[in-house]
């Protein structure tokens, strides 16, 4: 259970420290990591069966996140938005294993499927920690690259 609290602290301390001082790029990251905390644990199985079979609901909850995450990407002016969406485009693949291999032991998939929340969390707290450095650097800090349908 150490695990669990050492997540839900990353998670509120990355979110908090994302919503009070990153600008719209970690705003938006920052939803929606909550947004999917919340779903994944209201769809996931109950804890007898979890990671047992393919988690569907959860699939599902972290290729909507994987959408979002590449709509960020492809409009914020931010680097470490790619990261985000790469470290959810292996979340997303880690629901493969259990179709290919059904035995696959619960706590392995289970392991694997959540192991890269915590490096998201960090990432979301480094480009928030950058978006800071910039606006004392430089006194501004684009949000949104030119080609952006979220400028204004």
């Amino acid at each position: 259970m150490v695990r669990i609290q050492l997540f839900q602290a990353l998670l509120i301390i990355s979110c908090s420290y994302g919503l009070i001082w990153g600008g719209k790029p970690e705003r938006y990251a920052t939803s929606i990591m909550l947004i999917g905390f919340f779903l994944t644990i209201a769809v996931a199985a109950p804890v007898s069966e979890r990671f047992s079979h393919v988690e569907v609901r959860i699939l599902l909850v972290d290729t909507a996140m994987l959408v979002s995450f590449f709509y960020l990407t492809l409009n914020a002016d931010r680097f470490w938005t790619l990261w985000l969406c790469a470290m959810q485009s292996i979340q997303v693949l880690t629901h493969l294993p259990i179709i290919i291999i059904p035995e696959l032991l619960p706590q392995a998939y289970g392991a694997v499927a959540a192991i890269w929340a915590y490096p998201m969390l960090i990432v979301l707290a480094l480009g928030t920690y950058r978006h800071q450095q910039r606006l004392q650097q430089y006194g501004v800090d684009r949000s949104w690259s030119d080609f952006s349908a979220l400028q204004k």
